[in-house]
């Protein structure tokens, strides 16, 4: 496994390549039962699920040394099976993370995970999150709020905005496409944020992005 993760740039510690390890068995095991992602090869669940999530560990740890709440606060909208949060949170123990999804059996599947990987300020809600934003202990609370593949950028982006606070940071992991591109003005004049970043990499042949967004 570590050459996999070497071939694009993160090198783990023993013991983070013992907890990947274990979290690989168990998501291999619940994904037999549970249908959680259509990738069940344990190369594929390395490298679209695991590599693609640490993509956006660089930008989280830049947030991190910039930003004075302890801990920080990660959202981890249309989570899913755990990605990204789930790894960021391997290799980025101090975070404090949430990890919402709205269907039932993926919750279920992801506080299984944290319970089994004895992982410590981080649990997985059922909301949406058009609803969870209304609640005051969520609204304007994060310094990190992040998604991969959930939605439409300029939906994930109105879904994002109001978690927040004030020097926070959105990170979209996205496959790069013009129309999105160029919807991304008139999205962040209308949420009033900025595009403060991009990261584009490659992944099992197909190019990908990060993108990162402040308030404007």
């Amino acid at each position: 496994m570590q050459s996999t993760f070497s071939s694009h740039g993160f090198e783990l510690l023993e013991f983070e390549l013992a907890q990947f390890q274990q979290f690989l068995s168990l998501f291999i095991e619940y994904n037999a039962h549970t249908n959680l992602s259509a990738i069940r090869d344990e190369a594929g669940i390395i490298e679209k699920h695991f590599i693609d999530s640490l993509y956006g560990v660089s930008i989280a740890s830049e947030i991190v040394e910039h930003t004075m709440n302890t801990p920080v606060r990660l959202l981890d909208i249309g989570s899913g099976g755990g990605f990204p949060g789930i790894p960021l949170k391997l290799v980025m123990p101090e975070l404090d993370i949430t990890l919402l999804d709205s269907v039932g059996k993926k919750v279920k599947a992801m506080n299984h995970f944290v319970e089994n990987l004895k992982l410590e300020n981080i649990r997985a809600i059922q909301d949406r999150a058009e609803n969870l934003a209304k609640s005051p202990e969520h609204k304007g609370q994060y310094d990190i709020v992040v998604s991969r593949a959930t939605a439409y950028i300029t939906d994930i982006l109105f879904y994002s905005a109001p978690f927040l606070t004030a020097n926070g940071r959105i990170i979209l992991y996205k496959m790069p496409g013009e129309e999105e591109r160029r919807d991304i003005g008139q999205a962040c004049k209308k949420y009033r944020l900025k595009l403060t970043g991009e990261l584009e990499y490659e992944l099992g042949g197909k190019l990908r992005i990060i993108y990162v967004f402040a308030r404007a």
